[in-house]
Order: C-alpha cells, then sequence, then structure tokens
C-alpha cells in the first residue's frame, strides 16, 4: 500500500472513532421535566408500574419503587417525568427491570422478558399521549378553594390495600395513577392527607381492577364506602363510628326483623347509643341505652331514615344514618324468612338440657294455595343431625345434651316448591352469659358433617309435603315417623295411601312415596295401596293426592 493511501486510511479510521465516541456520548440522555417515558406492560402484564429514576449525585424521584405509571390505555403505562436524571427502572409486582439509561422523551421500552432483571427494548412511541385515559382520564375542573385536608375511604369491599388519585386536570394530579397509597387507620378505615386542594377523586386497590369511578372530593368531611359506593358523614369527634349496619338490606318489607347495629369507640369515656326512626308516621326512639344494636320491625309502607346518634360520658356525640324503602310484601310469591327467635330470647347462645323451640317467621309465598311450609334441620356438635320433614309448624322444640356448636337451617317453601333457606349457630353451654349486645346467630364457619341430610332432603317434583290435620302428639316436636303397630287407632283394613304399614294415612306415606319414586332406602312400602289415584301407576301424583286430602283440598282419596 502506498504512504498516501496509508495516511489515507489513518486519517479515515480516527474520524470513524471520534464519531464512535460521540455516539456513545449521545446514548446517555438527561431527562428534563415534563419529559414522559412509557412502558409496554403486553410482555409482564404487571398489575400496577412503576417507574424509579435517578442519576449520580442528584438523588432520585423518590423512595424505590419510584413513581406510580399512568395506565394511558390497554397495556401502555406512562410517567410524566420530574426532575434531570439519566437512569431508570420499571418494577411491578416484585420484577423489576435491568439499570437502564434514560433513551430521552417520548420514547417507550418494551421487556425482552418476564424474568427479575429483564432487558428492554426503546423505541419511538407514536400512540395515544393523553393521561389518563378512561377512569383515570378527568375532564379539566376548576380546583375548590383550601389546602390541606383528608379524604377517607371506608374498605367494606375488602380491598387488600387502598390508593386515592385526586386531579384537578390531565396536567394536575397529586401523582401518577393508582394515585398514592392511603394509611390503613383500622376497622376498615383508610385515610389520606393531600396537601393541596383537588376537585376529584378515585380510591382504588393499586389497579384498574378495583377502582370506584370518577367521584367530586366532598366539601364536607365524609368517608367514601367502596362497598355501597356512597359518601357517609364522617366526624373527626373523639367518638368513632366504625360500622352502622342492617342485617336486611334496603328494600325491605313491613313485618321483617330489621337488626341495627353499630360498631363505635371513644378515648373518652363509655358509649350511649340513641336509635331513632323517621317516616312517614313522623319520628320515633328505638331506643336510647347503652345497648349497640337494636331492632326494628316496620309496619307501614315507605320511606324511611334510621340514625344511631353515639355519644360518651364526656359529651363527644356522632352519628350515622341508613335510608330504607318499605314495601308491602302481600304479592310476593317467594317466601323469604323475616325473623328467627329462641324461646329462650338468645341470639348465640342456648343451655345445654334445656327444651327450648325455635320459631321461624315467613312472609311472602301468595301464590298456588298460599301456604307456607317449614323445615328445620338441626346439626349437633358431632355431626349427628334430625330428619325433618316439611310440615305448616313454623316452630320445632328439641332439648341439646351435647356442648359446642348446634348449625340450624331453617328453610320455607311456598306451595310450587321455591324454597329458601338460612342456617344460624348457637353455642350450647352450661350456663347463658351472652349480653344483649350480642350479634344475632350466623352461618357456621365450616360446613355441617356429611352425614348431615341435602339442604332439600328429597324433593318432591310438585307440592311439597304438609302437616297431617290430626297429627300424632309429640312433646320433642321432632316430626318422627310413627312405629308400626304402636297406633292404639290404625284401623283394621287398609286403605288408598297407606303405604308404611303404620295404618295411617299421614304425611309420613307422602315421603315414602318420594323416597320410593327417588330409588331411596325404605323401611317398607305397601305397593298396593300407593296408586292413590287410580290411573294405574306410582308417581308424583299420588304424592300429591296425599297431600291435598292432609290439608283439606278434597275429601277423600
Amino acid at each position: 500500500m502506498k504512504k498516501k493511501e496509508i495516511k489515507f486510511f489513518s486519517l479515515f479510521l480516527a474520524v470513524v472513532m471520534v464519531l464512535s465516541c460521540c455516539a456513545v456520548a449521545g446514548l446517555s440522555v438527561s431527562a428534563a421535566t415534563g419529559d414522559v417515558v412509557y412502558f409496554d406492560n403486553s410482555v409482564t402484564h404487571f398489575s400496577t408500574v412503576s417507574c424509579y429514576m435517578w442519576g449520580d449525585n442528584i438523588g432520585n424521584n423518590g423512595e424505590w419503587p419510584g413513581k406510580a405509571m399512568t395506565n394511558v390505555s390497554g397495556d401502555i403505562w406512562a410517567y410524566n417525568v420530574e426532575g434531570e436524571f439519566d437512569k431508570i427502572i420499571f418494577s411491578g409486582d416484585g420484577v423489576q427491570s435491568d439499570d437502564l439509561v434514560y433513551p430521552g422523551n417520548g420514547q417507550i421500552a418494551k421487556p425482552n422478558g418476564t424474568g427479575n432483571k429483564f432487558g428492554v427494548s426503546w423505541s419511538p412511541y407514536s400512540g395515544d399521549t393523553t393521561l389518563p385515559t378512561s377512569a383515570t382520564n378527568p375532564t379539566s375542573a376548576t380546583a375548590p378553594s383550601g389546602g390541606m385536608g383528608s379524604v377517607y375511604c371506608q374498605n367494606d369491599a375488602g380491598w387488600s390495600n387502598v390508593y386515592c388519585y385526586m386531579w384537578n386536570s390531565k396536567d394536575d394530579q397529586n401523582t401518577g395513577w393508582p394515585g398514592v397509597a392511603m394509611t390503613d387507620l383500622g376497622d376498615g378505615v383508610w385515610e389520606y392527607n393531600y396537601t393541596k386542594q383537588y376537585a376529584h377523586v378515585i380510591f382504588n386497590s393499586g389497579s384498574d381492577a378495583n377502582k370506584t369511578s370518577d367521584l367530586d372530593t366532598p366539601s364536607e368531611t365524609s368517608i367514601y364506602n367502596n362497598k355501597s359506593n356512597s359518601w357517609e358523614p364522617y366526624s373527626s369527634s373523639p367518638v368513632k363510628i366504625t360500622s352502622f349496619k342492617s342485617n336486611i338490606q334496603s328494600p325491605a318489607y313491613t313485618g321483617c326483623s330489621i337488626k341495627l347495629t353499630t360498631v363505635a369507640k371513644s378515648s373518652e369515656g363509655s358509649l350511649y347509643y340513641k336509635y331513632t326512626v323517621t317516616g312517614p308516621t313522623g319520628e320515633s326512639v328505638l331506643s336510647n341505652s347503652a345497648a349497640s344494636s337494636v331492632t326494628w320491625i316496620p309496619t307501614v309502607v315507605g320511606n324511611y331514615t334510621v340514625t344511631v346518634e353515639v355519644s360518651d360520658t364526656a359529651g363527644n356525640v356522632n352519628s350515622r344514618s341508613l335510608k330504607f324503602e318499605i314495601k308491602d310484601p302481600t304479592s310476593l310469591e317467594t317466601a323469604f324468612i323475616s325473623a328467627f327467635s329462641n324461646s329462650l330470647g338468645t341470639n348465640t347462645q342456648i343451655k345445654q338440657n334445656t327444651n327450648i323451640t325455635f320459631t321461624m317467621n315467613a312472609l311472602g309465598g301468595h301464590t298456588g294455595n298460599n301456604l307456607l311450609f317449614y323445615k328445620f334441620v338441626v346439626t349437633d356438635p358431632d355431626g349427628g343431625n334430625n330428619i325433618p320433614y316439611y310440615t305448616t309448624k313454623n316452630t320445632y322444640s328439641f332439648t341439646p345434651t351435647k356442648l359446642g356448636a348446634y348449625a340450624i337451617s331453617a328453610f320455607v317453601q311456598n306451595s310450587y316448591n321455591d324454597t329458601v333457606n338460612e342456617t344460624y349457630t348457637y353455642n350450647c353451654v352450661t350456663n347463658i352469659t351472652e349480653t344483649p349486645d350480642d350479634t344475632s346467630p350466623a352461618p357456621p364457619t365450616t360446613a355441617p358433617s356429611s352425614t348431615a341430610p341435602s339442604s332439600e332432603d328429597v324433593k318432591p317434583s310438585s307440592q311439597p309435603t304438609t302437616e297431617p290435620q290430626n297429627p300424632t302428639a309429640s312433646t320433642s316436636g321432632e316430626d318422627k315417623p310413627s312405629t308400626p303397630g304402636t297406633n292404639p287407632s290404625s284401623p283394621s283394613n287398609p286403605k288408598l295411601g297407606e303405604v308404611n304399614g303404620d295404618g295411617i294415612v299421614d304425611i309420613i306415606d307422602v315421603t315414602t312415596i318420594q323416597k320410593y319414586l327417588a330409588s331411596l332406602p325404605i323401611a317398607k312400602f305397601v305397593e298396593s295401596q300407593a296408586d292413590v289415584n287410580r290411573d294405574g301407576s306410582i308417581n308424583i301424583k299420588d304424592a300429591t293426592r296425599i297431600q291435598e286430602y292432609l290439608v283439606g283440598l278434597v275429601t277423600q282419596i
């Protein structure tokens, strides 16, 4: 190679090296406040995405994991840069990217994998640049006057965490979506203290999966219930009402036993509860005592407001209200259990070796012959249970002999076999110790023993069984089948419908036919007496005919 050529080639290499150095130097770009950086979440599928930025000797944009990014649309998330940083990490759900070099304004990072410390590919972003969108895309508004304050969320929906996103416009937010993590004050109450007044607020669980609608920031101190989706008054009084609930929600019906229960506390003395109800008949006081619960039975149709005023001995007061629409149940086809009680007057305990009568009150069921049919299934602490039948009796008596939890399942049917049921638990003790404030019996925390019958036992396909007009006397109230041959009034001649061999036609014969048709085991079945309607076959019509006879709809079988 000639000397001139060698010199020229050396000069060319030098120029290339200089340009290469410039290009490498150009890869390190410092961010500027107002830049926007994007993240493509289609590979990692994080529930939320955070952006952590920093620079040598200039700090960072916040404690790890940095700032929450905003979901722009679909899998695209964005962050409005705050500061002049040159390094960046994306993270979510405990996974993070490598330490990345900030590429400049308007770039989007797409992960190359899903493992921890994943790499990314950068490219210019050309999609929607409106921040944020959907529920996080607030419209411009004039912020209310004022500055520092607090907003509260009653987390009855059971979110694991609660975030607060506040804004005045798309350029004026408390932070990027999903907002700032709120502080758990206990009893389901979460608080966020803001240093600037915002016109709107969204509460969420940290992602789009659980979030409220766009809400107006309340002008007075209120708490937002994320289950009922409504604002309620919230007082800074030392008296804190953390819950005011009813066992039956609106709309309810006349004749229902509506139990109202308040959970409150105060650091300045004992509490007293005044319950008032305001409606079509004016205002009345339900109770005014130290009892935190009361039962209200509305008798007039209309709209009502029930208020509890809680005060402590230091004179501090707080209050909450519930609204009810009370309707007339006389046209309801499906029945429902309006009240459940026992002869001891207890809510959570029953006494060992004491005969107890349970009463189920039901409303509705106005269809067919307008009859309601009842059944009680009692499961003892060892999983043993009775074998009940549907009758027209709404009471049931038994004597608990074992200490521990008894589950009592109450069933009610209308004449078209539409069935509803509730299960109540009572703790059997040697001495009753519960107080008037103890809660109503609740469903058991564990499933009944496998030896318990199914909720319907043998479900009839037409009309349910009913109580005989002349039942055999029973002091136990357990509706047990009669023992064959022990009934002194048994007729000597067999008759149609008497299929279980005990000599009388009663509800047991109906059940026996039902078990026969369902191929269930039965002690005895007189097949020749089972074709009650004489149509040449044994079917559910025969059981129905006996039912009609027992309740007087027909005079003979």
